[in-house]
């Protein structure tokens, strides 16, 4: 079963990721939610997840280049997927920089899914 954490402090993107995953992966999979780094912290800390899937801009201001290195803490090996409305921003430029492994349009975030990009990142 695959195990996915989605961070994103709007909770209707988890109804939308619960749904593109449901279609994607029928039952064989699980999504946790987080809807701030800490609360991702605690979830990491009493939870297993296979990748991590991260809005790139959580309230406060907070940006992937700011949440990444928090979220290593806990998940320093766990791969992580930037969703961002800007995937030209400066802080999203060198992506490997920043411990990410992949930025994904979220406007095209339904294409890549069904492209398997959730399934390269596992392998």
């Amino acid at each position: 079963m695959r195990r996915f954490l989605l961070i994103d402090d709007d909770e209707p993107e988890f109804i939308f990721v619960n749904f593109l995953l449901k279609d994607r992966y029928g039952e064989d999979y699980s999504l946790g939610y987080a809807k701030s780094v800490e609360e991702a912290q605690t979830h990491l800390s009493e939870h297993g997840v296979d990748m991590i899937l991260l809005d790139d801009r959580l309230s406060g201001g907070m940006t992937s280049a700011e949440s990444i290195p928090l979220l290593q803490k806990r998940a320093f090996h766990i791969p992580i997927i930037v969703v961002s409305k800007d995937i030209n921003a400066r802080h999203l430029r060198d992506r490997m920089r920043v411990g990410t492994n992949k930025v994904v349009d979220k406007f095209a975030f339904k294409q890549a899914l069904a492209d398997g990009l959730l399934d390269k990142q596992l392998t």
